[in-house]
Formats: structure tokens, C-alpha cells, sequence
């Protein structure tokens, strides 16, 4: 069961790489940290673009982000990113 949503845009300035990894910041630690090893929905909004929801994949571990103090890295499970027709 899907237990988060991720908004993703695709002119990200965040170094996100939705199938490997999702950077984000303290304020959704828990949230995130809660998902670890669930599925999360990938949705980029409509202001951002044209996508909506457009993939699915799970959470493998949650990382500090080296170097930029609080922030941190969602690591994608390998092979879990489900691109929707």
C-alpha cells in the first residue's frame, strides 16, 4: 500500500533522480522515514508540468545529504521505478 506521495517537476532544482533518489528537506524526515521499505507515488503538479502522477517506486534507506545540513536523500529501491504508461 502506497503510504506517501512525492512531488517531483522535471526542471527540479533539487538533485533528484526519481528512479535512484529524491532529495527533500528535515520537515518530511518522519514522513518519509515512515515510508522506508513501502511504495511511494511519484506526482509532478499541474502548475509544473504536464506529468501528474507518473510513477511509483519504493523507498530502500534515507541518508543525510553530504554536505548541506538538513537535508536529506531517499534512496530508491533498485529496478522498483514503475514508470505509468
Amino acid at each position: 500500500m502506497v503510504k506517501l506521495v512525492l512531488l517531483q517537476k522535471t526542471d527540479s532544482i533539487y538533485e533528484d533522480e526519481p528512479d535512484v533518489v529524491y532529495d527533500f528537506p528535515r520537515a518530511y524526515l518522519r514522513a518519509i522515514n515512515d515510508a522506508v521499505g513501502d511504495w511511494v507515488v511519484y506526482y509532478e503538479p499541474v502548475k509544473a508540468g504536464e506529468r501528474g502522477y507518473f510513477a511509483v517506486a519504493k523507498i530502500d534507506r534515507v541518508i543525510p545529504k553530504p554536505g548541506t545540513e538538513g537535508r536529506f536523500l531517499a534512496m530508491i529501491e533498485p529496478g522498483s521505478f514503475l514508470p505509468f504508461d
